[in-house]
């Protein structure tokens, strides 16, 4: 396979402008659907000898006239080994106060069965120290990002670490933009799916910029900055197709098998390992050959 990557280059960039805006977008005006982990509310986690199925705490108890009068309005409810001898379920609501937290666990007690204090866990998270734990994920992306331009651009140019950083960009606005427009609930683990795939996909763009800079040492005169960078892609395309597509195939075994309580955070996985797959190969490598060649052409 040849990919003609440069010579396509203003397309595939063109592309990633158009994607990223659309992402832009749909943050600015339909905004994150955070969870209670970044908004504040309980977080009610039940384990029950009875055999909780799929519907049952979503029909039986949060259906109950007892509990609608509560007027609880957004609710999240997750259930963990549904069907089997010890199965549980994760209620997350508004902040309740004790006599709403006794309706809804009497009601539960009532529809699906009994369960002992010690399978009973409930989390209060306020808004100020929800409001603390987004400012922290937000610091953690940009320190992340920050670091990994310093090490890129110490290992191989400050032009390839911004190329990394743009790519990096892309891949969680692609992973924002989805769950905007979804309205999939953003928690805890998501951030560390945003993380695990920052690190996966800048792994994929060393990988190509260790090759671009092998093939710098072996260039010959008549050969362009721009045409070391197409061979070096397609050099590293088989190793990077072949990590990708056998990464994802662990990924989707937890997206559809997992349950629900770990589904957000591998969907993000799944969506970001794509994004970072396709910004190693068409922006960063792209973006840094466009720069260089600039550059070049000054001297």
């Amino acid at each position: 396979m040849d990919l003609k990557v440069i010579k396509n280059r203003k397309i595939y960039l063109t592309i990633t402008a158009i994607v990223m805006i659309v992402s832009i977008l749909l943050l600015t005006f339909k905004g994150l659907n955070y969870g209670i982990d970044y908004t504040g509310g309980t977080m009610i986690q039940i384990t029950t000898e009875a055999k909780i199925q799929p519907g049952d705490v979503q029909n039986k108890v949060m259906g109950d006239s007892r509990i609608e009068a509560l007027n609880l309005g957004e609710y999240a409810v997750q259930l963990f080994n549904p069907g089997e001898a010890k199965s549980g379920a994760i209620i997350k609501t508004r902040l309740l106060d004790d006599a709403e937290e006794k309706i809804i666990l009497d009601v539960f007690t009532e529809k699906i069965g009994a369960f002992s204090k010690d399978d009973l866990q409930v989390q209060k998270v306020g808004p100020a120290i929800g409001k603390e734990l987004l400012r922290n994920a937000l610091y953690s992306l940009v320190i992340a990002a920050l670091l990994m331009l310093i090490y890129i651009s110490f290992r191989f140019q400050f032009k390839s670490g911004v190329a990394a950083v743009i790519a990096l960009l892309h891949d969680v606005l692609i992973v924002l933009g989805f769950f905007a427009l979804t309205q999939k609930e953003i928690d805890g683990p998501f951030l560390a799916a945003i993380l695990t795939l920052v690190g996966y996909s800048i792994n994929d763009t060393i990988v190509i910029f260790d090759k671009i800079r092998e093939n710098m040492r072996q260039r010959r005169n008549k050969d362009t900055f721009y045409d070391v960078v197409n061979t070096s892609i397609n050099q590293s395309l088989r190793r990077t197709i072949n990590t990708s597509v056998t990464t994802l195939i662990a990924i989707l075994a937890l997206l559809f098998f997992g349950g629900s309580s770990i589904y957000n955070f591998t969907l993000a996985i799944t969506i970001g390992l794509v994004a970072g797959t396709y910004s190693s190969i068409f922006i960063a490598s792209p973006i840094w050959a466009i720069w260089e060649t600039a550059t070049e052409g000054k001297r």
